[in-house]
């Protein structure tokens, strides 16, 4: 097209499009080429940079219909009105088909730098590129890296590296579920034509149907082929060469069992013959261990594991029960290994889980194996020898008792729990035990009470020599002063030498509060702790801590002694539960002092297992190696 018609086109455009107030063309250079100074409502002042940025504009118009041509207007929308300052030519603009949109798909990055793919478009004839998608998904297992960290099906395969769920074991001499064992506890139902048993997969084979064997047909009565007839297709009639050859049978009389009939002559000829009854086999068979009735035939004394009626009761396999233990025969019946308990079930010697409802062949219910060892006292491993004696560190335990009279039941608990303790430990050199208790009245004035060293470390015989005195002595168990925090830092003060935050020789007894003396004296008061070894204190207290010292102690006192002392660890039994009325409870105002030497809070109850239990974790933590 002619560029002359093209402009007189344009302008005839331009002529409807601003029939208002249309702009003044003039010919003016390019803001660039000269510096107009415009006034604001507000006589601001703009520079050249400011007013070519503000208020010139360039504007595309086009052509003709088809877009294929268009040209540039440039305007100054400050002017009132705007004025036109440049128009340009028709030329011919066009980056693509615009009756194309789509033009492909191209791979890009996004901006957290993961691959993705956008669209190359095109839009009136200008090329445009959509927003960059990410291709990474959530990992699935398809053999695709779908989530883009390089890793393919990371944590999507199973056990066998596969995709999916994990393979079922299946007979076929594999491992199908990749654990290592091929072919294990497959065992499936089986039959005859005589009945139902199960069998075992041996080397990708299923062996071993216990069902009854299907027998060649013989002329007894039965149905030993199992097809639904008896002695079908024989001849069960007696002829003179069968005289005296004996038949198995298991017909009427005999009722349980095989049995045998003969061929016998009637007449001195043999001219007549016929078949005998059938008779019991332990007629001819005689066995003296088995109760056999030549009318029944023979009658086992017991049922044999074989999924058959042996003894004739019309039950299979019933009530047979076998002891069993599946380690070293040399183990049974050492330490805690003892034998279990298999069931027959169907000829098959076996039990079941607890739990589970199928019959597992070969599970030996309830026995006791060798085990780890460990420092309980007892031979966990069952080679004879317990985790004592030379297993053992040099320990030292002090027991430190309230003995006001409201922990009777628990004490007894205690003491039977360390009776049992001593059904299993030996060495008197290893462990070595004491006990302090209080309060106990005084034995001059009977209202006032005071602490007793009662028995320092010892051997452990001479210790539950003295533990078994005490429950017959007198000492009355009323009082109420528990001096616990008193008997805790005069036990350990020894350890801490001179860090301990009060001398015992500005320590005395409140006798205001009722408490007079201890026993020793307190400057006498000395635990004889072992130089090398291992120290524990164990308080068995339902009361909160209180001190009767004329300088009163606190728990931070015993926590500040604590750790000045080289192994020393505290342990606490009170009650779960307080009286009501009382602030806080035992346990919480005792165990920031087990706490910090690390030691331990213990519920104290009546329970003797669950005492026996928790000294013996003591001792685990402590005295064993």
């Amino acid at each position: 097209m002619p560029r002359f018609k093209i402009l007189a086109i344009l302008l005839l455009s331009l002529t409807f499009s601003f029939c208002v107030d249309e702009p003044e063309v003039v010919n003016t250079p390019m803001i660039g080429n000269y510096d107009p100074v415009i006034l604001d409502p507000l006589q601001k002042v703009m520079t050249p940079e400011e007013y070519q940025k503000q208020c010139i504009r360039e504007e595309w118009y086009f052509c003709d219909l088809n877009a294929q041509w268009r040209m540039k207007i440039v305007k100054d929308i400050c002017a009132d009105p705007e004025i036109v300052l440049e128009v340009g030519e028709c030329q011919e603009f066009l980056e693509c088909d615009p009756g194309n949109y789509f033009l492909e798909t191209l791979p890009c990055i996004t901006e957290d730098g993961l691959p993705g793919t956008q669209d190359k478009v095109c839009d009136k004839g200008k090329i445009q590129y959509t927003s960059c998608v990410t291709l990474c998904e959530e990992e699935v297992c398809d053999g695709e890296d779908n989530d883009c960290d390089d890793l393919i099906d990371e944590e999507q395969l199973n056990a066998c590296g596969e995709c999916g769920f994990l393979p079922k074991e299946v007979c076929d001499g594999v491992d199908n579920d990749c654990d290592g064992s091929t072919d294990e506890d497959l065992i499936q139902d089986c039959g005859t034509a005589c009945g139902v048993g199960l069998e075992f997969c041996v080397a990708g084979n299923w062996v071993s149907c216990t069902a009854p064997p299907v027998q060649i047909e013989i002329c007894d009565g039965f149905d030993n082929d199992c097809d639904g007839s008896i002695d079908e297709e024989l001849t069960c009639e007696c002829t003179i060469n069968q005289v005296g050859t004996l038949f198995p049978c298991n017909e009427s009389p005999l009722i349980c069992g095989q049995g045998y009939k003969t061929c016998e002559c009637l007449d001195p000829d043999c001219v007549e013959i016929v078949t005998t009854d059938c008779a019991a086999l332990c007629v001819y068979v005689p066995d003296p261990d088995i109760n056999c009735d030549p009318t029944i035939g023979k009658a086992l004394a017991f049922e044999e594991c074989n999924n058959f009626d042996d003894n004739c009761n019309e039950l299979i396999d019933e009530d047979l029960y076998a002891q069993c233990y599946t380690e070293d025969p040399d183990t049974l019946y050492v330490g805690i290994c003892e034998p279990g308990e298999m069931m027959c079930y169907y000829g098959i010697w076996g039990n079941y889980k607890d739990g589970e409802p199928d019959f597992i062949p070969g599970f030996c219910k309830d026995e006791v194996t060798p085990q780890e060892e460990v420092c309980d006292a007892v031979d966990n491993n069952c080679d004879g020898i317990t985790d004592y004696g030379e297993e053992l560190n040099d320990t030292d335990i002090l027991f430190i008792v309230d003995w006001s009279g409201s922990m009777d039941m628990e004490i007894y608990a205690v003491m039977a729990a360390l009776n049992k303790f001593a059904g299993h430990y030996s060495d008197e050199q290893v462990i070595q035990w004491g006990m302090v208790f209080g309060p106990i009245k005084s034995p001059t004035i009977d209202w006032y009470e005071h602490l007793r060293l009662y028995h320092n470390l010892t051997g452990f015989t001479d210790f539950l020599s003295a533990m078994s005195a005490l429950n017959t002595n007198s000492y009355a168990m009323d009082g109420a002063k528990e001096m616990m925090i008193d008997a805790i830092y005069l036990s350990m003060y020894n350890l801490a030498g001179g860090a301990a935050p009060f001398p015992l020789s500005s320590l005395s007894w409140n006798s205001s509060k009722g408490v007079t003396s201890s026993v020793p004296t307190i400057d006498q008061f000395k635990i004889n702790w072992r130089p090398k070894s291992k120290r524990v204190i164990i308080l068995f207290t339902d009361e909160r801590p209180q001190s009767y010292f004329t300088e009163p102690l606190t728990t931070e006192h015993l926590i500040q002694t604590e750790a000045s002392t080289t192994d020393l660890k505290i342990y606490v039994f009170t009650p779960e539960t307080w009286k009501d009325g009382y602030p806080s409870l035992p346990w919480t105002a005792w165990g920031p002092v087990a706490d910090s030497s690390g030691g331990k809070w213990f519920k104290l109850t009546s329970d003797m297992l669950t005492m026996y239990n928790s000294l013996m974790e003591i001792i685990d933590e402590n005295a064993c190696k």
